[in-house]
């Protein structure tokens, strides 16, 4: 697993009865060589262990954290697996290194690479979810949204029907949203209001 922060131990709590896990791969100093529950860090994403056999989860929330520990275990050749445990609805695409657990997604919709939707999201009908997107617990995300690139949606967020949340940005805990959210923006409340 990459990373072994709060979301790390989240996903191997979801894993351990159906995958054996080797390890951790966590970019903290202070994280090295430490168990995590009973998970060994085996070291950074640029000094991984070279095992052809091993396949890496991405394990991260903050996307631009996620999007640099890929690509330094992709420029070592590292494979990553998907894994989808939830309603998955039928037409839809699902990409590299996807964690999907407890989640309902509706038919047509496409989830990019290193996604991660945490227990009880939910994704309307024709809805996109880009590369390194990150969606918290019990969102809600209604058909026909455009998720950016590198997005967070804080857990309990609404976002209503036909919305595009921009690269970058993020829905604050619970925000209600009812209009686009532009790139790099930070919304919150109800309605969910711009904050920077």
């Amino acid at each position: 697993l990459l990373g072994a922060g709060g979301l790390g131990r989240e996903v191997q709590a979801m894993l351990e009865a159906h995958y054996d896990i080797a390890g951790y791969l966590d970019t903290r100093a202070d994280m090295q060589e430490r168990l995590v529950g009973t998970v060994p860090v085996l070291g950074t994403p640029q000094t991984r262990p070279e095992d052809e056999t091993l396949l890496f989860l991405c394990s991260v929330g903050d996307p631009a954290l996620k999007a640099s520990m890929v690509a330094a275990v992709r420029a070592h050749g590292g494979r990553f697996a998907q894994v989808m445990l939830g309603t998955l609805g039928a037409r839809s695409h699902f990409g590299l290194s996807c964690a999907l657990a407890g989640v309902r997604i509706s038919p047509d919709c496409r989830v990019g690479d290193y996604v991660h939707l945490a227990t009880g999201v939910i994704v309307g009908h024709d809805t996109c979810v880009e590369d390194f997107v990150h969606v918290g617990d019990g969102a809600f995300i209604a058909g026909g949204c455009v998720i950016h690139a590198g997005a967070l949606i804080q857990p309990r967020a609404c976002i209503a029907r036909g919305l595009t949340v921009g690269a970058g940005a993020e829905v604050g805990l619970g925000a209600v949203v009812l209009r686009d959210v532009p790139p790099g923006a930070v919304v919150l409340g109800n309605p969910a209001r711009r904050i920077n």
